[in-house]
């Protein structure tokens, strides 16, 4: 029993406690108009990271409040994840702001739910939800690549539960968030050996 104590001490205060140096370290958000996505971009900024909050309607409410109450270290930007150019200017507009930060960190976390069961979805929802929550991921990452390996950065990609567990009804986000589980697993061990983390994490849906 004492052993155990010790040995979840001394793991307590060699990885629990650690601090991270926020210094020139930029990460990239996507899907932050709402959601994870917004709250993050807040949390971040808070804790002194150069976001770069990237928004599908950059005009709409929840750019705006991104604006209003994040300091001058938060850039607004658009990017629409189904569309190539678009992912393109983005990283072109990252990669002109970055300045003397580096890019830390990539959180692919732009979602959308579409459809019902396979009766009831037609095959657009299917195709909706794989070109954001599965290529959408692909994009971003692709792009931002070049960046990443230079810094030995982290890709975090926001899933979901309902990509390790199916969840019927809910067909077409299911199984695009079980193709986006299976390419997040494959670029873990395939960026290893360039230092990058790749990392999952899986919440319930969020609405």
């Amino acid at each position: 029993m004492c052993i155990a104590y010790l040995s979840f001490s001394y793991a307590r205060g060699k990885f629990l406690n650690d601090k991270i140096d926020v210094n020139n370290r930029a990460v990239v958000i996507t899907g932050c108009d709402t959601g994870f996505g917004n709250a993050l971009a807040k949390r971040l900024d808070s804790k002194g990271f150069h976001v770069f909050a990237t928004c599908l309607f950059p005009t709409g409410t929840g750019a705006m409040d991104l604006k209003a109450s994040c300091s001058n270290r938060l850039h607004v930007l658009y990017m629409d994840v189904t569309k190539d150019e678009s992912v393109k200017k983005a990283f072109e507009y990252v990669k002109e702001h970055l300045g003397s930060s580096e890019l830390w960190a990539v959180v692919n976390n732009a979602g959308i739910v579409k459809g019902f069961s396979v009766d009831f979805s037609s095959v657009d929802d299917f195709r909706d939800c794989i070109d954001v929550n599965l290529l959408g991921y692909v994009r971003v990452t692709k792009a931002f690549l070049p960046l990443l390996r230079q810094t030995k950065g982290r890709i975090v990609n926001v899933t979901s539960a309902a990509g390790e567990v199916s969840l019927p009804f809910f067909t077409p986000y299911t199984a695009s968030k079980y193709a986006a589980v299976g390419f997040t697993d494959c670029l873990r061990f395939e960026l290893d050996t360039w230092g990058i983390s790749v990392v999952s994490i899986e919440p319930e849906i969020f609405l």
